[in-house]
């Protein structure tokens, strides 16, 4: 893949980005958002066949994963990923490959499938559809609330403060190759920092009560025995969605990185021609 380019902005993080033009005829557009700990490098075969598919593939690292700026796995508020994925959107006009056709179809992988919710939500009309990947609208391992009392406390007087994530890459995939990459990725951190796990608390929160609000067409693939996601809570925020076009697949049996699965292009190929048919009106 070709080496990224980067949206530079006064006082924000420098985003790593990089657009992909289709290999047949344009259908339609996807903008791809990943998840924590990891970057959009990981996603090279999930473009390529999005691109055999007729889709423009544009993607980013999100401030502080792989080649972007910002403290790794740290923000300061959830917002800014969002406004991320809205700045890009923007500086994707000048992009030859990217600006013209149907309005993009956002993707969003676990914590990219939250931050796409939340864009979603604003951009509305100005997207074709929503698609997601176990997204991260809940924790799988129940947190104590005191816990969560103490975490909050911690996060206004120390939120860059990391704590270990615990997660390895056999929680992820059943491909052991791919499971070995993760842990040895060099743009791979094992940490959360407690100012982002409040963000992302929030984020999530505030997702629940807004689900109503999205009429959007939305697609979702969520892992049956995800070790990450709380698959009832993508349940519930997914009955709330107002969306007349929607569906949930939860597969059973498979682990949170459905993409990184033996079985990944099936998935792959359901997201592409989902796209193409939001994008063709």
């Amino acid at each position: 893949m070709d080496k990224p380019k980067f949206l530079e902005r006064a006082g924000e993080p420098r985003l790593a980005y990089r657009v992909h033009a289709p290999t047949s005829a344009k259908k339609g557009r996807v903008f791809m958002v990943h998840g924590y700990a990891e970057h959009s490098a990981r996603y090279d075969k999930v473009v390529d066949l999005f691109n055999e598919h007729g889709l423009a593939v544009a993607r980013f690292d999100l401030r502080g994963h792989g080649n972007s700026e910002g403290p790794r796995g740290h923000v300061a508020e959830f917002d800014d990923y969002v406004r991320d994925v809205y700045a890009l959107l923007k500086a994707l006009d000048d992009e030859p490959a990217f600006r013209e056709g149907p309005p993009p179809v956002l993707f969003g992988h676990s914590l990219g499938g939250l931050i796409a919710t939340h864009a979603a939500l604003s951009l509305n009309k100005l997207l074709s559809g929503l698609a997601l990947s176990s997204p991260f609208y809940g924790l799988a391992l129940a947190v104590p609330k005191v816990q969560l009392v103490l975490g909050k406390l911690v996060a206004k007087l120390a939120p860059t403060l990391k704590q270990p994530s615990g997660l390895k890459g056999t929680d992820l995939t059943h491909d052991a190759a791919l499971a070995a990459t993760y842990d040895q990725d060099p743009l791979h951190f094992d940490h959360v920092t407690v100012g982002w796990f409040d963000q992302v608390g929030r984020a999530q929160d505030r997702v629940r009560d807004r689900a109503p609000r999205l009429e959007l067409p939305v697609f979702c693939i969520a892992a049956g025995e995800d070790r990450v996601v709380a698959v009832e809570e993508t349940r519930r925020v997914f009955s709330a969605f107002r969306s007349k076009d929607k569906e949930l697949d939860v597969r059973a049996g498979l682990f949170h990185e459905i993409l990184n699965e033996p079985d990944w292009r099936d998935h792959a190929i359901r997201f592409a021609e989902r796209a193409v048919r939001w994008s063709s009106g």
